[in-house]
């Protein structure tokens, strides 16, 4: 089995979804220590699945023309196909909104690899 983040080089776009239904979705609630992501947009998937402290729950695997919902991560990477779709966790210790901002206005910038000390989230 691969890890996380060598499973990004088996991201590729959904051609079932048009540029308009490839989203991306953050949800918390409450006294959440851990938010949901999910996305669709290949170059949110990759950054998510390079991210240290993103944990995968499923992926969504395009092969033959078929979608598969796959939850056991040891079948991950498909052998043929591509993933087009990750839902996982992060702590909610990784998100920020800035004040100021960033240099682009690409969805790809929105996750950052950048090395964040664990013990925060304890």
């Amino acid at each position: 089995m691969e890890s996380v983040s060598e499973l990004a080089d088996h991201v590729d776009r959904d051609p079932e979804l048009s540029g308009d239904e490839k989203e991306t979705t953050i949800r918390m609630c409450g006294q959440d220590k851990r938010c949901s992501v999910f996305s669709a947009k290949p170059t949110v998937v990759k950054s998510l699945l390079d991210h240290d402290h993103f944990e995968l729950g499923w992926a969504r695997v395009l092969a033959d023309g078929e979608s598969r919902h796959v939850d056991d991560r040891s079948v991950l990477p498909p052998e043929t196909g591509s993933i087009v779709a990750v839902e996982g966790a992060m702590p909610v210790g990784v998100l920020t909104v800035k004040s100021k901002p960033r240099a682009n206005n690409n969805q790809s910038s929105i996750v950052n690899s950048e090395t964040i000390d664990s013990s925060v989230f304890e």
